[in-house]
């Protein structure tokens, strides 16, 4: 074969070529990039950098998600429960129930840092939920303290407690502009970045009704509460008037404006989809579904998972459901939901959480983490590891932009 592409390189059939590279199936078109610097650079020009053929690229991977078997990484961490998880391809964030955050390399599996979420830290039970941006890594604690860390370094970028003492808070988002926490009485608070630092700019009181879930896209966000999703707008800092709250007790929610896609835990089976401008139901999705806890979106598919009550009698005994749904199908109302593609996996009895990026399913259950690479251009060997026997925790520096500290300085 390297003979005939030779002479496809020497006679300058470039196209030939790149229908060639097209064909290949990931692994081996990784593989080609090594054979000599003349394939690695047609490979990187014609097909990674030219829109054409990224778009077949995309193409074959949409073909990968839907109809091949995942490669399947497991990482044993022997670490407890988690109770958040996050993922950008490069690094695995997870939550843990006493404050803490893990950061693993996701081609490794080696602990990168540990973070101490709540301070003083809490002995008691106080999960973290967590998300990402592109450089930082946000994360809120059930007992309210929000903090913003370096995403590779793990260092403390900002640290304060938004909302009232013993008030629980279950909602955060950022974005490179805007930090957006919620609170179990309704308050929002935004964060926004002036001139590289965090600043605390907005309380909303409008909201009265516990949150549950904050997503964004773009200048919007949905805000889930115990009885509804209501439509808040970034630049004016208000929620939407003239849109009326969705009424739905959601446990979780996705948005891709103007779409929400909402899971009600023990509330409601199966996902829900609306239409956030229009407020209507676009499909409920409950058919042989059981309920789900958690729910994720990569932009293309939709993840949910299943809500796993482990105290109660078949819990201990019972797997839990992961589906994978494709969101083009989901809102459009010509596919009838007995005829919407989803893929399901099932693993090992345990509470699980479920994130996508754009070519791996990733899930926590038990102490372990499962990567199912739908792109598979890689052999990545499962590993069990050891408890750490030392805890190492991000920095509380005297340069964090606290807001707790600029008070008191003034």
């Amino acid at each position: 074969m390297c003979e005939i592409m030779n002479k496809l390189f020497e006679s300058d059939l470039d196209q030939i070529i790149q229908n060639i590279f097209l064909s290949l199936d990931p692994l081996t078109l990784k593989s080609c990039r090594q054979v000599c610097s003349a394939w690695n650079s047609f490979i990187h020009l014609r097909l990674w950098s030219s829109k054409p053929a990224r778009h077949k690229l995309g193409a074959m991977l949409t073909n990968e998600w839907r109809s091949s078997q995942p490669a399947t990484t497991v990482y044993s961490l022997g670490i407890g429960r988690v109770s958040s998880i996050v993922c950008d391809g490069y690094l695995i964030v997870c939550g843990y129930s006493q404050g803490q955050v893990r950061g693993y390399h996701v081609d490794t599996g080696e602990l990168r840092y540990e973070l101490q979420c709540n301070y003083p830290p809490a002995r008691r039970s106080d999960e973290v939920q967590l998300v990402l941006s592109k450089n930082m890594v946000a994360t809120v604690t059930e007992s309210g303290t929000v903090s913003l860390w370096n995403k590779l370094e793990g260092t403390l970028l900002y640290q304060a407690a938004h909302h009232v003492d013993h008030l629980s808070v279950h909602g955060i988002m950022i974005t490179d502009e805007f930090l957006i926490t919620g609170a179990g009485d309704g308050t929002v608070v935004i964060v926004e970045n002036i001139g590289g630092k965090w600043v605390k700019t907005h309380e909303l009181l409008e909201n009265t009704e516990c949150v549950t879930h904050v997503d964004v896209d773009g200048k919007w966000a949905a805000i889930g509460t115990r009885n509804s999703i209501k439509l808040l707008d970034l630049v004016e800092h208000k929620l939407v008037e003239n849109v009326k709250p969705i009424q739905v007790k959601g446990w979780m929610l996705s948005f891709l404006y103007p779409h929400v896609f909402v899971v009600g835990g023990i509330d409601f089976p199966g996902v829900q989809v609306w239409d956030m401008v229009s407020c209507v139901m676009v499909r409920h999705v409950a058919e042989g579904m059981q309920p789900f806890h958690h729910i994720h979106t990569n932009g293309h598919f939709l993840t949910v998972s299943e809500y796993n009550d482990m105290s109660t009698a078949d819990g201990p005994d019972r797997s839990a459901l992961v589906v994978v749904f494709d969101i083009s199908e989901l809102i459009d109302t010509s596919v009838d939901t007995k005829d919407l593609w989803k893929k399901s996996f099932d693993f090992s009895p345990s509470t699980i959480s479920a994130v996508t990026t754009k070519t791996s399913l990733i899930v926590s259950h038990n102490k372990n983490i499962s990567i199912l690479r739908f792109w598979n251009d890689r052999i990545i060997p499962s590993r069990v590891f050891e408890p750490p026997t030392k805890m190492y925790f991000g920095n509380h520096d005297e340069e964090s932009s606290s807001e707790e500290e600029e008070e008191e300085e003034e």
